[in-house]
């Protein structure tokens, strides 16, 4: 059999999706003996093959603002999958790929071959990217001004939440199967009129995300010697992870708390963060760290993992924070409230700096 993901999100400094699809494909060769094909958008056209793997890179411009690149028209992803010729096809996101998976599975329906197309819910669409943005917007432009203007903004932002709600359940209710990561975003999905989507987790290397991986090296790289507090932070570095609160809360700490906050991934606020850290001798704002067993000893050389981000999906960088012995601190919102239960952390509002310090110091 042959399988095939097409997907964004899947770059040289992608997280949680590349983690996943990683471990899928590793898996089908270690335990069957099917094949994969992995559809992404890249620079450049060209096929890599790998025995039964397959890459199949599809020139496309960059997502402004952002390391992804995205499909703007159906029909290479279309060409792609008929070379491919997939029995199984997994989309990742809701967007141009999807369609051109529905197209491929009719025309082989017309030849009378089955085709399954499953959906991942790897991201809250309507709400990271629609809803949430735009009320930040309103609240940021109108806020100040009137409450009448405002919350005719916020009316506006529900409006187009919930075109972006109907939208995604148009794509996800057009899937043979629909899947998501944790209880919470099953029913997220029913929000969105999806029913009948089946529960499928992720999982953490329990070998290599490990306490044992613990360095004095490690911590003395970043200057937290010995009594000194190693916060760490592993992610994307946009708008929807919301890391300037980490930045705000570091601020709040109590002084004698003698903390170090290290922050490593890509994004367009990545300049921004590294401007403001200048002024913070112990905060580190450092790229994407593309070595996983790095990656792992810094977390498991840490003593706290901290994040803000409130649309998590399912949180995989948490659960392999709390596999390397990381308690977290992190926003009661999205898939944190399911990942930090009580006694392996602390959760706070959203966008509350003080309340975030005020947990870490606890």
């Amino acid at each position: 059999m042959r399988f095939c993901d097409v997907t964004l999100s899947y770059s040289e400094t992608s997280g949680g999706i590349r983690t996943y699809l990683d471990a899928k494909r590793a898996h089908l060769l270690e335990h069957t003996d099917h094949e994969h094909v992995l559809v992404i958008p890249d620079e450049e056209d060209a096929i890599e093959r790998d025995g039964r793997l397959a890459t199949v890179r599809i020139a496309a411009p960059h997502i402004p603002g952002q390391p992804y690149r995205f499909f703007p028209r159906q029909g290479p992803v279309l060409e792609a999958l008929r070379a491919a010729a997939p029995d199984v096809i997994e989309v990742g996101n809701v967007y141009v790929e999807p369609w051109a998976a529905f197209a491929y599975r009719n025309e082989r329906a017309g030849l009378g071959a089955d085709v399954v197309v499953g959906g991942y819910f790897h991201t809250d669409v309507a709400e990271a990217y629609v809803g949430a943005p735009i009320r930040e917007a309103v609240q940021h432009a109108l806020g100040g001004w009137s409450d009448l203007l405002a919350g005719f903004g916020l009316k506006v932002a529900e409006t187009f939440k919930a075109g972006a709600e109907a939208y995604v359940e148009a794509v996800l209710s057009r899937c043979d199967v629909v899947m998501a990561a944790t209880p919470g975003q099953v029913e997220r999905l029913g929000e969105y009129g999806v029913e009948g989507a089946r529960l499928v987790p992720l999982g953490v290397d329990l070998e290599r995300f490990h306490p044992d991986r613990r360095r004095g090296a490690v911590r003395e790289r970043y200057g937290a010697s010995t009594g000194r507090l190693l916060m760490v932070y592993g992610g994307r570095l946009d708008g929807e992870k919301h890391p300037g609160l980490l930045l705000d809360a570091y601020k709040r700490l109590p002084p004698g708390l003698d903390a170090v906050l290290v922050l490593r991934g890509e994004g367009p606020l990545r300049e921004d963060l590294a401007a403001r850290a200048e002024a913070l001798p112990d905060v580190h704002v450092l790229p994407y760290e593309s070595d996983p067993d790095a990656f792992a000893e810094l977390l498991a050389s840490a003593d706290l993992y901290v994040t803000a981000g409130p649309h998590e999906t399912f949180g995989l960088s948490v659960i392999e924070a709390q596999a390397a012995g990381l308690p977290v601190v992190g926003v009661e919102a999205g898939a944190l409230v399911e990942r930090v239960p009580e006694g392996l952390g602390l959760l706070g509002p959203v966008d509350d700096a003080d309340a975030f310090a005020a947990n870490v110091a606890r």
